[in-house]
């Protein structure tokens, strides 16, 4: 679909028989370098994010249920050295990849494509024996269909409390396992059919609490490789138009009467080019700020004790952070009082900054009651076409000291440099990887698409597991 009259006309027919058709054509010898890029580097950051969310209590309280239910199989679950069915690998590694906030995002579709397509991708690639290629263009469809459903939706749905990643997500997850299964156009548009009964996600966590919002992308990841496989062998039928028919996606979680201009064409830019990676591991609506804080702090030489206050101005989707606390790991990566506090403190944001030593430092307690965040006019008007932040801060001589950052480090107009990219998998991969297996995977994840056997890549990011 190339953004043609015609593909204009198919889209307002049906969003959803567009979105199939255009996800079971793609093939990586003919993605546009754009898509292509970008789906080899959003594969690669959500792989490091899988083994770098290894450790934490949530993977591994589910995987003691995954074995508990007899979820035991052939696909490696990445990070677990454990070998498991495909659902429930699937399901593990997208728990991983959501711990600790280091996942990609879409702004425009506030939600994470990365943390949902690719562990789907990732089992069934095994699972089927697939080759890197087809990888690369499972990743792409999957990130087209359920960035185009999340654009649709935001910020209508998030209004009505669902969270986009598993709403949509599952959907894309479908799709990408959809190319990998080779469906054509109709049963792709069957899959998303039958994934779409599995959507859902609340944000009540941010209001009651809990660790649920880490188990989303896996519920997600899990029913979308399941759809995919119901209707590749005729298990299942879906419904046809399940994005715009009565009692759709559409209407049932955003409330909306039809199919949004906002949600764009697929394949106009590619949704997996026009996506985010992260710089900083906590909640990217964070980012800006962080960026223009750090940015005032090195400018001015700024000596933390010489802070009395810090304003934050954001947009209102970034509001409901503003109060949170910072009682554990997860928590804290989403408080952006604590957040900017560290920031402050230590002139960086990085995993360390949220271990409990951290968030026990007397000094960084004394950074977090300075900030103030408020919801800033021109900010709330430039969401989501911009990311921005404005950060003040008012110092003990009187002076005043302003930034406001449009656009986060790390979004398509300001991406990260291939060296800084280089050092975040190193940083992710560290500690599970040895030297020499740190250096075979970066050589396989610079062009994935040139592998014959994705178990390769699969298997060495496993430490071939038996």
């Amino acid at each position: 679909m190339d953004g043609t009259t015609t593909a204009q006309a198919g889209l307002l027919a049906s969003p959803t028989a567009a979105l199939a058709a255009y996800a079971a054509a793609l093939d990586a010898a003919t993605l546009p370098a754009e898509a292509k890029r970008g789906a080899i580097r959003h594969l690669a950051d959500t792989l490091g994010a899988i083994v770098a969310g290894r450790g934490q209590p949530t993977v591994a309280a589910a995987l003691a249920v995954a074995q508990e239910l007899g979820g035991r199989g052939e696909v490696p679950a990445i990070g677990t050295g454990q070998c498991l069915d495909a659902l429930s690998a699937a399901t593990l590694m997208a728990i991983g990849a959501h711990a600790i906030e280091l996942d990609d995002g879409n702004r425009e579709g506030s939600f994470h494509p990365g943390t949902v397509v690719v562990p789907a991708v990732a089992a069934a690639a095994w699972q089927l024996d697939a080759s890197g290629a087809d990888v690369v263009a499972a990743i792409a469809a999957g990130y087209e269909v359920a960035g185009r459903i999340a654009r649709a939706l935001h910020p209508d749905a998030g209004r009505r409390g669902f969270q986009t990643t598993p709403v949509a997500g599952v959907m894309g997850a479908a799709a990408a396992v959809g190319r990998l299964l080779r469906l054509d156009g109709a049963a792709m548009e069957q899959a998303i059919g039958v994934a779409a009964s599995s959507s859902g996600g609340l944000f009540a966590y941010l209001a009651g609490g809990g660790t649920v919002k880490k188990f989303h992308p896996g519920h997600a990841a899990r029913e979308g490789v399941l759809a995919a496989f119901m209707v590749a062998r005729g298990a299942v039928q879906g419904p046809r138009g399940v994005l715009e028919t009565k009692a759709g996606v559409m209407q049932a979680f955003g409330g909306l009467a039809e199919w949004p201009a906002r949600a764009g064409q697929p394949g106009m830019p590619p949704i997996v080019a026009t996506s985010y990676l992260k710089p900083y591991p906590c909640c990217r609506h964070i980012h800006p700020a962080i960026d223009a804080l750090l940015e005032l702090r090195a400018q001015h030489a700024l000596d933390p004790d010489a802070v009395e206050r810090i304003e934050v101005g954001t947009y209102a989707v970034a509001m409901p952070h503003a109060g949170l606390p910072w009682d554990d790991f997860v928590i804290a990566q989403l408080s952006f009082p604590y957040v900017m506090g560290v920031a402050l403190r230590t002139g960086r944001v990085e995993l360390a900054s949220f271990d409990e030593a951290a968030r026990r430092d007397p000094a960084i307690l004394a950074d977090v009651a300075k900030v103030s965040v408020a919801l800033d006019a021109e900010c709330d008007a430039n969401y989501p076409a911009q990311g921005p932040a404005r950060v003040t801060l008012l110092l003990r001589d009187g002076r005043r000291l302003s930034a406001y950052v449009p656009e986060p480090l790390g979004s398509p107009a300001r991406p990260l440099r291939d060296d800084a990219f280089a050092a975040k998998l190193r940083m992710m991969f560290a500690g599970w990887l040895d030297n020499t297996q740190e250096a075979r995977a970066l050589g396989m994840l610079a062009d994935p698409a040139a592998l014959p056997r994705w178990r390769d890549l699969h298997g060495l990011l496993a430490k071939d597991t038996p």
